[in-house]
């Protein structure tokens, strides 16, 4: 009776865990197939030959930020919409951690979430999302706007108070 029990719950556990896979890539599919689309393009109509980290920026209008190198092995980022490219060597503008650097000294007990390269405005920048401790609200959230160019600040968005 117990092992009858016991491949029950096995049985059971592993439908529960193939069913979960299953909705868990349904629901991504679409987003997926979004980014493969945009590495596709990036591939076809810039000179980026290896894609290491791929994001969505959304600002205006959704990008989809492809990180990676060209063929001689040099560090690029592209900024793919629907109907507009960006793309720039990574040393053409400043890196994450100059704008990190930046952000700690605008804040400098800030506690940074995420940091990526967006585009604001039709101006390509490197998006900081961070948070703050505050005495009265217990912590508050920013998103900090710097310009992907010289790295000055553009921008600073305080979302209210959870």
């Amino acid at each position: 009776m117990k092992i009858k029990i016991a491949v029950a719950a096995v049985a059971a556990a592993a439908l529960l865990l193939f069913f979960g896979v299953r909705f868990f890539n349904a629901v991504h599919e679409k987003e997926w197939q979004i980014q493969r689309n945009a590495v596709q393009t990036a591939y076809q109509k810039t000179i980026l030959t290896k894609a290491d980290k791929v994001d969505r920026f959304v600002g205006d209008k959704p990008f989809t930020i492809i990180q990676g190198e060209n063929k001689i092995g040099q560090k690029m980022i592209v900024w793919v919409a629907e109907d507009v490219i960006y793309s720039q060597m990574a040393s053409d503008g400043v890196n994450a951690e100059q704008v990190k650097a930046a952000v700690l000294a605008h804040q400098a007990d800030a506690d940074i979430v995420r940091m990526m390269p967006g585009v604001l405005n039709g101006t390509l920048v490197w998006e900081v999302f961070y948070k703050v401790k505050d005495d009265a609200a217990g912590e508050r959230y920013y998103y900090d706007y710097y310009s992907f160019k010289d790295g000055a600040m553009l921008d600073t968005y305080r979302l209210s108070i959870q």
